[in-house]
């Protein structure tokens, strides 16, 4: 009877660990980016700053930094490029009414004559179908049709599929990624992503050494990409990425706080 008692206060405490890891929840999600190109003819230079509110908690999938293939709740994001002296604000967001969504994008904010409208619905919790209208200031406006689909294989591996294509099918892009749990605190990733009609493909694999640290490896249309993440805990991380471009090398810094 005496070791009944540690014995249940150590599952307790290992329940309450997993419990806790398990409903980690954030819905902020901020970053700043910095990006340099270097090549014999040009130093290019550029930095992000992103936005991104979710009303509703999005929970991660075992690692901090995802949250699932889908967005299923209502959501809005702001973005700030510049680069040489060239700035531009972005404003993008989706509305959910049950199953029923609508989205709207700004491309630049100060020109409300480029922007985009769309709606879709969302099958099952693991498929969005969409169509939306980008309009333009001078130009036709282009119709654009989107399928996302998300088969979950267990409560944690899933994997999932984009393709969009405008109303004449001369412009379409495909994406899919997979995401599994591999044992403990260990997880991989792979991500790839086709472009037509420039015909890029790129890849990107990831390996979750633990909570704390991944390593990745890829090619982006041929070019070889590698990076690294550090997570200091669930709310902030780093990201490197080194990309060996035939015109030059560019190198990524990124720092992500989620809450």
């Amino acid at each position: 009877m005496r070791y009944l008692l540690p014995i249940s206060l150590l599952a307790l405490s290992c329940s309450a660990t997993v419990s806790a890891q398990q409903s980690e929840t954030r819905q902020w999600f901020n970053s700043i980016e910095y990006n340099t190109l270097e090549n014999a003819d040009l130093d290019y230079d550029s930095t992000q700053l992103s936005s991104h509110y979710y009303f509703a908690p999005q929970q991660n999938t075992g690692v901090w930094d995802d949250y699932g293939y889908l967005d299923t709740d209502s959501n809005i994001a702001f973005h700030y490029y510049e680069s040489n002296g060239y700035d531009n604000f972005s404003f993008n967001g989706e509305g959910f009414y049950g199953n029923w969504f609508v989205s709207a994008e700004l491309s630049d904010l100060s020109n409300l004559d480029n922007y985009s409208i769309g709606a879709g619905y969302l099958f099952n919790d693991s498929l969005k179908a969409s169509v939306r209208m980008q309009e333009f200031e001078y130009g036709d406006e282009i119709f654009w049709f989107k399928a996302q689909y998300n088969h979950q294989l267990n409560d944690t591996d899933y994997i999932g599929f984009t393709i969009e294509a405008d109303d004449s099918l001369d412009n379409w892009n495909t994406s899919s990624r997979y995401f599994s749990h591999l044992g403990n605190d260990r997880y991989f990733s792979l991500d790839v992503d086709y472009q037509d009609p420039t015909n890029a493909v790129s890849a990107m694999a990831n390996y979750y050494f633990n909570r704390n640290v991944a390593i990745g490896a890829g090619a982006s249309d041929s070019d070889l990409q590698l990076e690294a993440k550090y997570f200091i805990d669930s709310q902030y991380y780093f990201i490197a990425k080194f990309t060996d471009y035939d015109h030059g090398d560019l190198y990524t810094v990124k720092f992500v706080a989620q809450f």
